[in-house]
């Protein structure tokens, strides 16, 4: 049997108010809820639409001209954004500080409720811009002057590493323009690159295949293979003794026609000139979403 949610709890997941779920409901039929002798009752399909009419009218949409739309071309008018660089985000205090306060205190439901009302009322561009790259730089800083621990850190990463996985899912174009493998070579533990962007190139129309860290070259090449992906992007951040090796055997064992992206903070250190592919350095994430929105075009 189907989850049902009361319309309190369904205000607290998608950050509306309660006047605003009934104004939907009542007005524009927005969504039609089932009811009961507990009231209102909202399935999670209703929950989603919600969700993406919140984050439209966030974005300037006015409810009475999207609320007829379908699920789909919700998400499509939500994933129809003009190029255009990194939104600057608010300050430190005014946003991450519920979430940085949990995570100070080894909290991680109060953590993760704070970054779902945040998933909740932001798009997920702005979510990767304004919460979860702020955070991890925030969270980063902090751990190397020793004021959090390590495991702090991964508590984070872990949270984050859900939240986005989950929004991935939710965004996934249904006609992608073409399939992108998302790997981190051999040697390369650090993920947090490559689940932003593929949240990003979700956005943008195109389907991640999200294959996560530390891989084998040929292992993220077959993949590539099998899933005739146009483009594999591959997260370098720390430049180890086989790093470059790994690279090159991924360009060498790739499908001919297909291309070659590298990013992420060590990226430049690489010569990508004799790789024997069409190789693209991405320098940072406006890059990414700027060559996303042009392959998808």
């Amino acid at each position: 049997m189907q989850t049902r949610y009361p319309i309190r709890a369904v205000a607290k997941i998608t950050g509306l108010s309660l006047d605003t779920l009934r104004a939907w409901e009542r007005r524009y039929q927005a969504v039609v809820p089932e009811r009961s002798d507990r009231g209102r009752q909202y399935g999670p399909a209703q929950i989603e639409r919600l969700l993406l009419l919140g984050q439209l009218v966030q974005k300037g949409h006015a409810i009475g001209g999207i609320a007829s739309l379908t699920d789909q071309d919700l998400k499509n008018l939500l994933s129809r954004q003009p190029s255009q660089p990194a939104p600057e985000p608010e300050p430190l205090a005014d946003i991450l500080a519920p979430v940085l306060s949990a995570i100070e205190s080894f909290d991680s439901a109060r953590a993760g409720d704070a970054l779902s009302r945040l998933a909740a009322v932001l798009s997920p561009r702005d979510l990767v811009y304004q919460v979860a790259v702020p955070l991890m730089l925030e969270v980063g800083i902090r751990c190397h002057n020793g004021t959090l621990a390590i495991a702090q850190e991964h508590m984070l990463s872990q949270m984050l590493r859900n939240l986005l996985g989950s929004m991935i899912r939710l965004f996934r174009p249904s006609n992608p323009a073409m399939k992108m493998v998302l790997a981190t070579p051999a040697g390369e533990s650090h993920e947090f690159g490559i689940l932003a962007s593929a949240m990003l190139a979700s956005v943008a129309g195109i389907e991640p295949v999200y294959l996560g860290p530390d891989l084998p070259a040929l292992e993220i090449a077959n993949v590539a293979q099998r899933v005739s992906a146009q483009v594999i992007l591959l997260g370098v951040t720390v430049i180890e003794e086989n790093t470059a090796e790994e690279v090159r055997r991924v360009a060498s064992a790739m499908p001919e026609a297909g291309e070659l992206w590298v990013g992420g903070a060590s990226s430049a250190d690489l010569d990508l000139t004799h790789l024997g592919r069409k190789t693209v350095w991405i320098k940072d994430l406006p890059a990414l979403e700027d060559k996303c929105r042009r392959r998808s075009s």
